[in-house]
């Protein structure tokens, strides 16, 4: 006679238990975020910040109490791949004051940025921008974005965080039937910086309540001292 489905169940958790393995259901697995940096491509030596090498976590005055803008990239700003020609950018600002900010996304053959947008923010948030049709990047080609944020109550300060991102091209990824979740972890698994990031913040916006723990999981694999929130996200 077949065994009731729950006792087949507690059957082969007891024996797992006994072996020491632990059984992880689909839905728990797509909980989980692993780095897995590309090797070969989306690396940078460095990159400037507020007129400091190495930095993405600027403050007004350097003081850690002041407005801060962090951008979400990998601490050691390697391997800062999309596979979008439209891709999402995302920072956040820590502000109890309003502020005034300045995205610039520059093409390094051209004069002047290949898109640019200015937002006031009343107070602290992630901010994401998805690139609009007409500021496509070109494959292959390594683009250097950067955000300025002003700082209350000092005539003309501001602060500044910059990186970069690179277009590949990746057909054989397939994400379509996934979840947000699940293309957050297939993203972070190939190395694919930023699309891991985008994926993260949709899952927020769709009431996933991990997503904020998995965005901080991701920074710190990445290396980043960034500390973000999701409780409030402005996307543009």
């Amino acid at each position: 006679m077949a065994l009731p489905k729950i006792v087949t169940r507690l059957s082969s958790v007891i024996f797992a238990s006994c072996l020491g393995v632990s059984l992880v259901t689909p839905s728990y697995a797509g909980d989980r975020i692993r780095w897995t940096p590309d090797t070969d491509r989306g690396n940078v030596g460095s990159t400037l910040s507020g007129g400091r090498r190495g930095q993405t976590t600027v403050s007004c005055n350097g003081d850690p109490h002041a407005t801060q803008v962090a951008l979400m990239v990998p601490g050691d700003q390697s391997r800062l791949l999309t596979t979008h020609a439209n891709p999402t950018l995302a920072w956040h600002v820590k502000t109890a004051m309003p502020v005034s900010i300045t995205l610039h996304v520059a093409d390094p053959d051209q004069a002047t940025p290949i898109y640019s947008q200015t937002i006031d923010l009343e107070k602290t948030a992630t901010v994401s921008v998805t690139l609009p049709s007409d500021s496509s990047l070109t494959p292959n080609k390594r683009y250097r974005w950067t955000v300025f944020v002003s700082c209350p109550g000092e005539h003309q300060a501001e602060i500044s965080g910059r990186s970069f991102i690179e277009y590949v091209n990746r057909e054989s990824l397939d994400v379509n039937n996934l979840s947000s979740l699940e293309q957050a972890s297939t993203y972070a698994d190939e190395g694919i910086w930023y699309d891991a990031v985008a994926a993260l913040l949709t899952a927020s916006s769709q009431g996933v309540t991990n997503a904020e723990t998995m965005v901080q999981t991701l920074l710190e694999q990445g290396q980043s001292l960034a500390e973000v929130t999701l409780s409030t996200v402005v996307h543009l």
